[in-house]
């Protein structure tokens, strides 16, 4: 501080203080109560000047205003229920095993434990001199308060943990914003815009955030695909000398998003080459990793894996499970003792602190967690022909006991095809 300025602020300090009338007079009436020391005297008048310039300096700095962010909500989320932790039998407790096999596809709402079937889409495929074309597809979504499923017009759809909210495209896709629903009120509370359209929504693990998937094209028709050059994207390390050809790789994407929900805020664009990962599936939407701190893509392949990205769009290493398996949608129980196996009839169930297998399960298909002895699978617990005539079955770790919880999903006879989605409840 220098000396001009000091004696700036004492003179305003100076100014700025009133003097009583009849100070003198009590200075002398409490003379003879108290008597200070000349070194208290001068120690208490330094604090009081050095408190006085303290106070007053900042007045004469530049005003620098402490900057605080402000987060202006759109959507207020209510937060997600704790899943229920077992399986129960009765339809008003928590995790109540809920079953339609009477109806195909299901009305009256399907659940078992942790995990409701929250929504699903039922189309037919037609072939088409590029390949199936799945366009006229329809979706269906739980009404939670009703606890029935209701015809929908949106294009693609996913749920959020609590089945509470639904992330929602409108047709045609890709559609240049994302809506958010509310399951319960059956509205959309905000509309979200996005530079680039997209064709794929998936929720994070904790149900604030959204992986939106960009597209060129429709992302269910083949024909809506990009060039790869030679030994790009799809191909298959050959056991020969030739080198590969050059092949179509059967999708559209150009990359993604990462949205905020609640402030409906999309980030910024990450573009993803489409041919760096081995897969001839037009759809390639990314999805989220079980800690929700990577994604992923859908779609890979026994000789090419999933390939995981951090949210800035970055090749990441792979995430391995316990015991070296690649990342799993299924993964370890809720307990964090046992871990699905490969998939495919038969399927596994093992012991993680051992290896051991502790059960096979006769569905094609092991899908979630309904507790920690449960599972949903894809497949049949009898009465309904054989294993590929699946639907959705409760089934033990043991294998031993199996409940169908809906009917099929795929009639041959009318080439319906079927597609669920399992969201925590």
């Amino acid at each position: 501080m220098t000396p001009r300025i000091l004696k700036e602020t004492m003179d305003e300090w100076s100014r700025e203080a009133h003097v009583p009338a009849d100070l003198a007079d009590r200075a002398l009436r409490r003379r003879g109560r108290r008597r200070l020391g000349t070194a208290a005297i001068a120690a208490l008048a330094t604090a009081a000047v050095v408190t006085s310039v303290a106070l007053v300096v900042p007045r004469f700095g530049p005003h620098r205003p402490v900057a605080t962010p402000t987060r202006h909500e759109v959507i207020h989320l209510a937060p997600a229920h704790r899943p229920p932790a077992k399986v129960t039998s009765g339809d008003d407790t928590d995790g109540s095993v809920l079953k339609d096999t009477v109806n195909s596809p299901p009305k009256k709402m399907v659940a078992a434990g942790r995990v409701a079937l929250s929504a699903y889409w039922t189309g037919t495929y037609r072939t088409t001199p590029n390949g199936p074309d799945t366009r006229g597809g329809t979706w269906y979504l739980l009404d939670p308060v009703t606890r029935t499923y209701q015809k929908t017009p949106w294009a693609h759809l996913d749920v959020a943990p609590g089945l509470r909210y639904a992330a929602v495209l409108e047709k045609t896709l890709p559609t240049s914003r994302i809506g958010v629903f509310d399951m319960e009120t059956r509205r959309v509370l905000a509309w979200i815009p996005v530079d680039r359209p997209v064709g794929g929504v998936a929720w994070s693990p904790d149900g604030t955030r959204l992986v939106a998937t960009t597209y060129d094209g429709d992302p269910d028709l083949p024909e809506s695909s990009a060039q790869c050059p030679t030994g790009g994207g799809n191909q298959v390390p050959r056991s020969d000398s030739r080198p590969p050809s050059a092949s179509r790789i059967h999708t559209s994407r150009t990359g993604f998003y990462v949205i905020d929900v609640a402030t409906a805020t999309a980030g910024d664009f990450h573009a993803v080459d489409p041919c760096s990962a081995s897969s001839s599936r037009s759809r390639r939407d990314f999805a989220w990793s079980r800690d929700g701190s990577l994604l992923y893509e859908l779609g890979g392949t026994v000789e090419g894996p999933e390939l995981f990205y951090d949210l800035d769009g970055r090749p990441h290493d792979p995430v391995v499970d316990h015991a070296g398996q690649r990342q799993s949608q299924v993964g370890v129980s809720p307990d964090g003792k046992l871990l699905v196996g490969e998939q495919g009839l038969l399927t596994s169930v093992t012991e993680l602190s051992t290896g051991k297998v502790v059960g096979h399960q006769q569905v094609l298909q092991l899908l979630a967690w309904a507790d920690n002895d449960h599972l949903i699978g894809q497949g049949c617990a009898g009465g309904c022909g054989d294993e590929f005539d699946d639907g959705l079955v409760l089934v033990s770790v043991d294998g031993r006991r199996a409940v169908q919880l809906w009917r099929h999903r795929w009639d041959p006879r009318s080439q319906m095809a079927w597609q669920s989605v399992l969201t925590l409840r």
